[in-house]
């Protein structure tokens, strides 16, 4: 516990509410990948007079899963910070909240300093000591309310409470799929790129044209984007689970129950099928990687992973077996493929040449013994 002094024992629990919601993003995450692993959309080249224009024609849509999902880590976000301001004024009270009073606690979400006195004053809460101007706790809820920012509907507060409200009343979280990037393999004369866009793709969206006659092959890359609910912009999904999962552990918690956020933050994951005969046990097994960087994470390994392959099949002879090479390079660890690129830029070409030519020998000695 001597990393966390700060968590009193009465709040204990929410380690494992954080843990739950990384799982719920974790899996947001891999629906995401299985799906866009898929191509999510079709494109057909459509001959338009002088030009070609590279169209959607099909959009896949999107699994169901996936919105529930993001919407279910959102409200275990919020269920965690409000099961904090219950037990903490029922621990600075001394005693069990009165049905009526149970019924008053939440976690505010204020865009106006009047409207955060409003709510302190609305129905049993004017009568908790806990809530009551100068107290602590009082004060550090008001510390976190959207109103301090200049841009209150930026605030992960009001975006968190806008998204749960949404989906806890109206449907599930509104995600959609949208351009990310189209990328040429070389740029051309005449080329027109669509830019990344703010709205859900369409079929007939046209997202590159070039001259008729010209070949060029594009890279497109799609992402999905999650509308908030208050303001109806657009913001990529698992960017948006990623910052409120990180402002509720890092700020949100730390602020109310230790009056800072210079504190040691809950580690995010944490496996929460199996049981835990104490705090202390629990809290050693937790990782400090966040479901989204997780999965950040395993999309780079990805994207390194194909471009490692397609690299040492261009330097392979013809004597060397494309499958060998292709199984040496799954056997790779996620970390050995991302540090190859990440380190290539500080090679000179001899030694980067010879770390290729070490690669393809080493799948020549295992497809040798195999």
């Amino acid at each position: 516990m001597s990393d966390y002094p700060w968590l009193p024992n009465h709040q204990r629990h929410v380690l494992f509410s954080l843990a739950h919601a990384d799982d719920l993003i974790a899996a947001t995450a891999r629906i995401q990948h299985a799906y866009m692993s898929k191509v999510p959309f079709d494109v057909k080249d459509v001959e338009d007079g002088e030009r070609i224009r590279a169209t959607v024609t099909r959009i896949a849509p999107l699994p169901e899963a996936l919105p529930r999902y993001a919407a279910d880590a959102l409200n275990q976000l919020r269920s965690a910070l409000e099961h904090v301001v219950y037990a903490e004024i029922e621990f600075r009270l001394g005693r069990a909240l009165t049905a009526q009073e149970a019924i008053s606690i939440e976690m505010p979400a204020q865009t106006t300093s009047d409207g955060f006195l409003k709510w302190l004053q609305r129905s049993s809460r004017a009568s908790l000591r806990p809530l009551q101007a100068g107290e602590d706790l009082c004060e550090r809820l008001r510390d976190l309310q959207p109103y301090h920012r200049q841009q209150p509907a930026d605030h992960p507060l009001r975006r968190l409470v806008a998204h749960t409200n949404w989906a806890k009343h109206r449907t599930p979280a509104v995600a959609a799929v949208h351009l990310g990037a189209v990328r040429p393999e070389e740029l051309v004369e005449g080329m027109v790129l669509s830019p990344a866009s703010d709205r859900p793709i369409a079929v007939g969206d046209v997202l590159a044209s070039i001259p008729r006659g010209v070949q060029v092959a594009l890279d497109i890359w799609p992402k999905i984007a999650i509308q908030r609910p208050h303001d109806e912009s657009w913001n990529i999904l698992i960017h948006e689970l990623r910052d409120l999962e990180e402002w509720v552990r890092k700020t949100a918690i730390p602020t109310l129950l230790a009056g800072t956020t210079d504190v040691q933050p809950l580690p995010p994951h944490l496996d929460i099928t199996i049981g835990y005969p104490d705090f202390l046990t629990a809290v050693a097994a937790a990782d400090p990687t966040p479901a989204a960087k997780r999965a950040e994470r395993a999309l780079q390994a990805e994207v390194a992973r194909k471009g490692l392959l397609k690299l040492l099949l261009s330097h392979r002879t013809a004597a060397d077996s494309a499958d060998a090479i292709a199984r040496l390079v799954a056997r790779l660890s996620d970390d050995d493929v991302i540090n190859f690129f990440a380190e290539a830029p500080t090679r000179d070409p001899r030694q980067l040449n010879t770390a290729i030519e070490r690669m393809i020998i080493d799948a020549r000695i295992a497809a040798f013994n195999s």
